[in-house]
């Protein structure tokens, strides 16, 4: 899978709490986040998201499409679980709910990110 990785932290959704972007091949983290596997493999899922689903279909589909770009953070967040020591699923579930413009509940986010 080809991609391109940036660290900075002149973000193209430079608000309080976004840590990491992509757009399809290409991937920027924040800095302080370099090292961050959890992080990185979120991303490239991402990035495998749009190579296995399609540019323009895809990303039309994650704009306009809440249980799409839900359905999309959620596998993101698993694996980025995957990476991780410690339970971020409140965590997680609290960024779903804050970051992504879904109307959403937070106790059906963390039933959904358990789920195998």
């Amino acid at each position: 899978m080809i991609y391109s990785l940036k660290y900075t932290n002149d973000l193209p959704y430079n608000k309080a709490g976004v840590t990491s972007y992509c757009f399809w091949p290409h991937i920027e983290i924040r800095t302080e986040y370099k090292g961050d596997r959890g992080l990185l493999q979120h991303e490239l899922e991402h990035v495998r998201q749009y190579w296995t689903r399609g540019l323009i279909i895809h990303s039309l589909r994650y704009k306009y499409s809440q249980s799409y770009r839900l359905r999309c953070e959620v596998e993101a967040y698993k694996i980025q679980q995957e990476y991780t020591s410690i339970d971020m699923f409140e965590k997680y579930a609290n960024m779903i709910c804050n970051d992504y413009e879904l109307d959403v509940d937070r106790a059906e986010i963390i039933e959904m990110l358990k789920e195998l």
